[in-house]
């Protein structure tokens, strides 16, 4: 089945290479879940040009507790309200 991601945050190691960190948003249909994943992808600073990289999965709620002043918290609560905001009930 789908994986469907959406780019919440990139934030660039250095300009004009393809490093940095990448947060998603993440519903896996086979394992029904939402959850953030962070890949990252970081160049060495030495000039032998080996890299590091590697990803990580949070749930959401532990996402929004340890992102605090990540840029993709934010971009992850304006998501959450988007997927949301039809489904909110009707005031009384």
């Amino acid at each position: 089945m789908p994986v469907f991601k959406r780019e919440l945050a990139f934030v660039a190691d250095r300009p004009l290479e393809n490093a940095g960190d990448w947060w998603h948003l993440v519903l896996d249909t086979d394992a029904p879940g939402l959850y953030v994943e962070h890949t990252w992808v970081h160049a060495s600073s030495h000039m032998d040009g080996e890299t590091a990289q590697g990803a990580q999965r949070f749930g959401i709620n532990d996402f929004l507790t340890l992102a605090e002043g990540q840029a993709a918290q934010p971009m992850l609560m304006r998501a959450l309200k988007e997927m949301f905001r039809d489904a909110a009930p009707a005031s009384e």
